[in-house]
């Protein structure tokens, strides 16, 4: 997934948590006003606080899911050193017979065999817990990078783990087509402006309408860096710097424009804006929350290289209170400043008319130069996603399911082989840009983008991850203890330090059952 973390050595918790801040700040900002404005001020102040606290539920619930992998990871690895002192040790007996444990226990699984069922006790492994158990002590840590990816491939089992790269992967595809989107139909604004706010198509020329230059830019959009699919592209951190202040001068004078719009008596009236309600569009408006509070298959990669692991949780806090004041401030002056209807789902375009040219031509190339930066990163993102997709799918081969016509075609030469061999880069980068042909409602794709696999991901994944976690480290530690006195438990079982405050099994239940409640409601609302 794209934005694993920036790779800078270490920092302060002050600088991780700008890294935070800039990482939930992102392109689902620019169509939170829109949103916002379409519920009402009340409504829309009660959904964006509620999603903002549990979206921060579930991030806590991904640093302690980081933490106990490791711990898992590393009682593993002391178990493994011990297997193999054991194993050298009494190599003089029978070499032949060790040999084959020895092996037999390196294939072992440990992880959950449904999603959320703990798997059967292997017995070999219970062996070496049992031997192990009066030293049992885990070790949990957060200085190691893991990646979302690890943690589901050691706590889900292989069904579990094809359920969460498809998750990952319908959120990617979102997260292009919304790209896809949002940069043409920023270009057209620019060199072809609509006359008037609710005006759906206009000429611009006597050759082309709107709608024909929209797809033109689309069409020019893809081929300019839809090639980047087919190989490697990393972020510089020169390039994250750079889109990260053009980010903040943008949304800044945003809201300064918005309040000086208001100050000079342009806006709308206090009573105008409360009057104003459309529970209607919460469904819509619950997406573009979920896609905006967005950080979690990053969140590894960014607490890593905090030196003070400690305040990770007072940072983390401290970020997604930050994100939900900067987003309490945009919405209502974007409120207050402008008709629900004239808000576009693009934000940076109502300022595209604005006198000073220089700040109206910044504002609208926003989108065009940060999403732009991102487009490359994320297809390659999904391209790999969909290859490992594709081997989960495979069941046992150890063989990618195209690898062995790749081979055979590549030999023969010509555009069957080229779409062969890049079957994964052409499959990640022709869906999106399809989508963005036939349609320029960005707000729309945010809003089921965030509903459903943005949903899966910040909510079900976490909760899932910690779920599994708990159970695995309680069943762990109950073999460990077999035989031994239960005074010694205390001992044995020490505590996560980076554990959720929201511990008791209740929170777990209330996250799934909120996720299963929304899914429902969002669905009946859509297909009305």
């Amino acid at each position: 997934m794209a934005g694993g973390g920036p790779d800078i050595g270490s920092y302060s918790p002050l600088t991780g948590f700008v890294f935070i801040f800039n990482l939930i700040v992102g392109a689902g900002a620019l169509t939170i006003p829109h949103a916002f404005a379409q519920v009402g001020l009340i409504y829309g102040s009660i959904v964006l606080a509620v999603l903002a606290a549990t979206s921060y539920v579930t991030a806590t619930f991904m640093i302690e899911a980081i933490a106990g992998v490791n711990a898992l990871k590393k009682r593993s690895r002391e178990l493994d050193d011990g297997a193999i002192m054991t194993a050298n040790a009494s190599a003089g007996d029978d070499d032949d017979a060790e040999d084959n444990d020895a092996d037999d226990d390196d294939r072992m699984q440990t992880e959950f065999m449904p999603l959320m069922v703990p798997a059967q006790a292997d017995d070999k492994l219970e062996k070496r817990l049992h031997v192990k158990s009066s030293g049992m002590l885990f070790k949990f840590d957060l200085s190691k990078k893991m990646e979302l990816a690890q943690m589901a491939q050691t706590l889900f089992s292989r069904n579990g783990n094809i359920a969460f790269y498809a998750c990952v992967i319908v959120y990617l595809y979102g997260d292009l087509a919304i790209y896809a989107v949002a940069v043409p139909k920023s270009m057209r604004e620019i060199l072809c402006p609509r006359p008037a706010p609710g005006v759906a198509r206009w000429q611009c020329s006597d050759q082309l309408d709107s709608s024909q230059l929209y797809k033109l830019f689309v069409v020019a959009f893809g081929l300019l860096l839809g090639p980047f699919a087919f190989g490697h592209v990393s972020k510089t951190r020169t390039l994250q710097f750079i889109t990260t202040v053009v980010r903040h001068v943008s949304f800044g004078l945003m809201i300064l424009l918005a309040l000086i719009g208001i100050a000079r008596g342009q806006g709308r009236s206090v009573d105008d804006v409360l009057s104003y309600e459309r529970p209607e569009n919460i469904t819509t408006f619950f997406g573009v929350c979920i896609y905006s509070f967005m950080c979690h298959h990053s969140i590894p990669g960014f607490i890593a290289p905090i030196t003070d692991k400690s305040k990770v949780g007072f940072v983390m806090a401290c970020a997604f209170l930050a994100v939900l004041c900067v987003y309490f401030v945009l919405s209502y002056s974007a409120t207050f400043r402008f008709q629900p209807d004239e808000i576009d789902d693009v934000y940076t375009l109502n300022f595209k008319n604005y006198s000073i040219r220089a700040v109206a031509y910044f504002l609208s190339l926003f989108p065009v130069c940060t999403l732009s930066a991102n487009f490359p990163v994320i297809t390659i993102t999904l391209r790999e996603n969909l290859r490992t997709l594709a081997h989960s799918l495979a069941g046992s081969s150890d063989e990618d399911p195209l690898h062995s016509h790749e081979h055979d075609e590549e030999q023969s030469g010509g555009i069957l082989a080229f779409v062969v061999r890049h079957m994964y880069a052409l499959i990640a980068i022709v869906p999106p840009l399809v989508v963005a042909f036939f349609t320029e409602d960005v707000s729309m794709l945010v809003g089921f983008t965030g509903a459903y696999a943005g949903l899966g991901i910040q909510w079900v994944v976490p909760t899932c991850l910690v779920y599994c976690l708990r159970r695995r480290l309680a069943s762990e530690r109950a073999r460990a203890l077999l035989g031994e006195d239960k005074r010694d438990l205390l001992k044995l079982s020490n505590a996560n330090p980076f554990a959720s405050p929201f511990a008791h099994v209740a929170w777990l239940y209330l996250i799934f059952a909120c996720a299963l409640a929304s899914t429902a409601i969002i669905t009946i609302a859509h297909f009305k």
